[in-house]
């Protein structure tokens, strides 16, 4: 016989950041230590995939070259495109994010009846430019040097700097996020140092949740 343990009453958490600040090694900490993970934007990839009518709305605004033959988004080209220009992020913004969020909730809500979680991560960078900070419980925000930020990106995405750089200028400064943020995790680091604060606010997180644990034979 073993105890399963049902989590009652599991806090919906964000994890953001900015571009290349790390958020998503943080995610992957958390689903270590037994957390479910969503992630945005594997989920804005899923939904531009099946929703036709939202592939008609893409290519409208940004062109048919924005997909493959094969039908498959070339998120390179059309990353190119939205960030180059503030009106053209907007749009995107508009097409895609009513859906995702959606989405989210729904995943959300089901990882959350399970109670199979503790905790449940969404992982996504955009939290406060699309003013849904309200959804989530806590907020936590991966903070790393510019500098180091734009380095891992064009590593990365195979990106110049002034491309990085114009990606950044469309987020939220992360200096307001951290003001904005129940916690701030310090990613300019060691690998080790990061792991050490996820576990320490992962241990501060579940002290108040409820559980109740039953028998399985």
């Amino acid at each position: 016989m073993r105890k399963i343990i049902k989590y009652t009453n599991p806090k919906v958490v964000a994890v953001t950041g900015g571009i290349g600040s790390g958020q998503s090694t943080v995610c992957n900490l958390f689903q270590n230590l037994g957390c479910k993970i969503i992630d945005v934007d594997i989920k804005a990839k899923q939904i531009i995939q099946k929703d036709i009518s939202l592939q008609r709305e893409l290519r409208k605004v940004f062109g048919r070259e924005i997909f493959f033959k094969d039908g498959s988004l070339n998120r390179k080209h059309l990353a190119h495109l939205a960030f180059r220009d503030e009106a053209k992020t907007l749009e995107l913004n508009k097409i895609i994010h009513p859906r995702m969020v959606a989405e989210v909730i729904e995943e959300m809500e089901t990882a959350r009846f399970s109670q199979r979680y503790p905790l449940i991560i969404i992982d996504a960078a955009l939290i406060f430019e699309i003013s849904i900070e309200k959804m989530f419980d806590v907020l936590i925000v991966v903070y790393a040097y510019l500098e180091y930020r734009v380095k891992r990106v064009m590593e990365r995405d195979d990106l110049k700097r002034t491309e990085v750089l114009a990606r950044v200028r469309r987020q939220i400064p992360l200096e307001d996020k951290k003001e904005w943020a129940d916690f701030v995790i310090d990613n300019n680091g060691t690998t080790d140092d990061l792991r050490k604060q996820t576990e320490q606010i992962y241990e501060e997180l579940i002290s108040d949740i409820q559980t109740e644990k039953r028998i399985r034979v």
